[in-house]
């Protein structure tokens, strides 16, 4: 018997990159949910309870990396995973993630066809990792 497919919430304001992050990652066999909203975006984490966030970092009002901090400070979703999502350079992302909490990053540079390989692997990754500490 198969493991339910694991749900990934994709939070990016960009509309039509949010389409190309959801059709990759269905066709993967994920179950995704998006959100493009600047706002509620913690209440969106809350309300879809997913495995893992993919988090776009240079949102307006708000960027991603404090919504991360946020979320590391909520007792109920700290243990959901976030992956910064972002074109900003990778030593940029790298040292975001590192500070904020997030469970990493992936560049948007890493759009095509390994993308959804990509986040698998840091999911499976991610659940190794949980499950042994």
């Amino acid at each position: 018997m198969n493991a339910p497919a694991a749900k990934i919430l994709v939070i990016d304001d960009d509309e039509e990159l949010l389409q190309t992050v959801v059709q990759l990652l269905e066709q993967r066999g994920f179950q995704v949910v998006s959100h493009r909203e600047s706002f509620n975006r913690l209440n969106a984490v809350r309300l879809h309870r997913p495995d893992l966030v993919l988090m776009d970092v240079n949102m307006p009002f708000v960027p991603g990396d404090e919504i991360v901090r946020l979320l590391q400070d909520d007792p109920e979703l700290r243990h959901i995973p976030v992956l910064l999502f972002s074109s900003n350079d990778e030593r940029t992302l790298r040292l975001l993630a590192r500070d904020c909490g997030a469970a990493g990053y992936i560049s948007k540079s890493q759009m095509g066809w390994q993308f959804a390989s990509l986040v698998e692997q840091r999911l499976h990754h991610l659940r190794g990792a949980r499950t042994t500490s």
